[in-house]
């Protein structure tokens, strides 16, 4: 087994110099190095990510309620068309 068969995080405090010799996903260009910040969400953020999934949610009904809207619609056209139908062809006369 290699060393990158498999890899760990590695974990740095806050405050700590960032190591410059190795990255975690090489790609191709094996001069960058990319870290991944992990933070806590503070008050302000965790509102606007209530806000957020709010708007989306908002979205998703009002999708909802217009899909519905437009069955509601074109099951009423076809209620009345049929009405139609059935006065112009006369009521006594049986279906083909």
């Amino acid at each position: 087994m290699s060393k990158f068969d498999h890899p760990e995080p590695e974990i740095i405090p806050p405050g700590a110099p960032l190591p410059r010799e190795r990255g975690l996903w090489p790609d191709g260009d094996l001069h960058h190095t990319h870290y991944v910040y992990a933070t806590r969400v503070g008050p302000v953020g965790m509102a606007l990510l209530t806000l957020g999934v709010g708007a989306v949610a908002a979205l998703a009904l009002l999708l909802l309620l217009s899909a519905a809207f437009v069955g509601l619609a074109a099951i009423g056209a076809i209620t009345i068309g049929v009405i139609v139908a059935g006065i112009l062809r006369g009521f006594n006369q049986p279906l083909r």
